[in-house]
């Protein structure tokens, strides 16, 4: 077969198709679309996580707040209590609260044996199968070291007790799947939040109701 000449109409249409400056526009703007739309989703995948680790941190500030107000002379009842669960579980609207679960205790410090001041619950209620605080003396540790449910920070230690919110809530990005996962196993992240905050009119707030633990006293 005969190559055409380089003179031929349909070189001279090649060559004017080459240069023409039309589409170039459209041709860069879907090559950038799919990463400014990453972007995007993925800035406002962080922003509503920010959110709701701060809502986190005010519902475990209010558990605890508001357990450690109850009056001079009186017992935490179920009713008072099911209303601080509740207001606590309202902060966290818009989001939603299948995942958040909480956890209230009231931890007495003593010293039994005169060998040291002790932390041991006194009792613990929970809401949505997060986890109670076991009744057994808790170890102490250093202050800086992350909260667990069966430690206490050691600079926390001095007679009388100390109410303890401990809340968990798992976070899913709302576009979620693989393409906005934190990580290339994960596509959510698990929140934690411990309070600590005295009780402002006693020493030790005793609870009257049916709490899902009550530990016996040293």
């Amino acid at each position: 077969m005969t190559r055409p000449p380089l003179t031929s109409p349909f070189f001279s249409k090649f060559r004017r198709l080459h240069r023409d400056p039309r589409g170039v526009a459209a041709v860069e703007f879907a090559l950038i679309v799919p990463l400014i739309l990453l972007i995007y989703l993925g800035s406002t995948e962080m922003v509503q996580a920010l959110m709701a680790s701060r809502k986190l941190s005010i519902v475990a500030r209010s558990l605890s707040d508001l357990v450690a107000q109850q009056p001079a002379g009186s017992s935490l009842t179920d009713a008072q209590l099911n209303a601080v669960f509740a207001a606590a579980t309202s902060i966290m609207a818009p989001f939603s609260t299948g995942t958040l679960q909480m956890t209230v205790s009231s931890v007495e410090f003593v010293n039994p044996d005169g060998t040291g001041i002790k932390a041991k619950p006194r009792w613990t209620a929970i809401r949505n199968g997060s986890t109670p605080r076991p009744c057994a003396v808790l170890t102490p540790v250093t202050d800086a070291t992350g909260n667990g449910t069966t430690t206490m920070p050691s600079g926390l230690y001095a007679l009388g007790s100390i109410i303890v919110a401990d809340v968990v809530y798992t976070y899913t990005p709302t576009f979620g799947g693989r393409l906005l996962a934190w990580s290339s196993t994960q596509g959510s992240i698990a929140m934690r939040r411990t309070l600590y905050m005295r009780p402002r009119a006693q020493s030790v707030i005793a609870y009257t109701g049916t709490a899902n633990t009550t530990c016996p006293t040293y």
